[in-house]
């Protein structure tokens, strides 16, 4: 079974739909965990709200840090230590599951033991859509239990980045590890403004906001951290 992990921050209305496109999706999720701050009130209010109306499927965990550096990678490490489930799936609060995304991650998991971190299509990204990348990724357990990042076993994603690239190291380290796989036909598709509805539209599928913002603060930063820390995966092919 898998856990879905959805960090969030000052974003409530996109509480219920996300919450509504998880359940109606999905066949193999035991919970959607929400990890929100803990002084984000409208936030905590909205995600209270799904729990009581999906109380078997929805779930709140209060992330205990203040809001800083590294909270979407701390949020997701803190969502791994509050669950048991074999996979967890690390979300974002602005992503649309298609039927059968679970189905068909955990179909090319099975194919081997190796499969532990599986990529899905975000329908967004060129990168994401020809399987050599991944935004949102199923993990499963025991690789960050035994593994981890590259050099911290236990936590799924790198805390030193401000918000960005923390992605990149988790699926290049994997990569290196011979353990990513993509499972393209696993669409969570990435509502970001950056992406238009269509091809050639100027309708974004989302809206730009103070939480996009923040997260691209210290883009350079982060870039500039993920080349420094990249050859510690890039000696160590496994």
């Amino acid at each position: 079974m898998i856990a879905v992990l959805v960090p969030v921050l000052n974003r409530p209305e996109r509480v219920r739909p996300l919450a509504e496109s998880c359940a109606a999706a999905s066949t193999h999720v035991s919970r959607l965990v929400f990890i929100v701050s803990m002084d984000d009130a409208e936030e905590m209010s909205a995600v209270r709200h799904a729990v009581l109306a999906m109380p078997e499927f929805v779930e709140a965990v209060i992330a205990t840090f203040p809001v800083e550096g590294g909270d979407y990678a701390r949020k997701i490490n803190h969502g791994i230590r509050h669950t048991t489930e074999p996979w967890v799936f690390q979300a974002g609060d602005d992503v649309h599951f298609h039927p059968g995304w679970d189905t068909e991650a955990l179909a090319i998991a099975m194919r081997s033991d190796a499969g532990c971190v599986i990529g899905t299509n975000d329908l967004g990204n060129p990168v994401v859509k020809s399987g050599m990348h991944s935004t949102h990724s199923l993990i499963r357990r025991t690789y960050i239990e035994e593994l981890g990042t590259i050099d911290e076993p236990g936590k799924a994603l790198h805390e030193g980045y401000w918000h960005c690239w923390v992605d990149n190291e988790l699926i290049e380290t994997a990569k290196s590890r011979r353990a990513y796989f993509a499972a393209r036909l696993s669409v969570v598709e990435h509502l970001h403004h950056i992406w238009p509805v269509k091809a050639g539209s100027r309708e974004r599928k989302g809206r730009d906001d103070a939480t996009y913002r923040r997260g691209q603060e210290r883009y350079h930063e982060d870039h500039r951290l993920f080349i420094e820390r990249r050859p510690l995966w890039r000696g160590r092919r496994r």
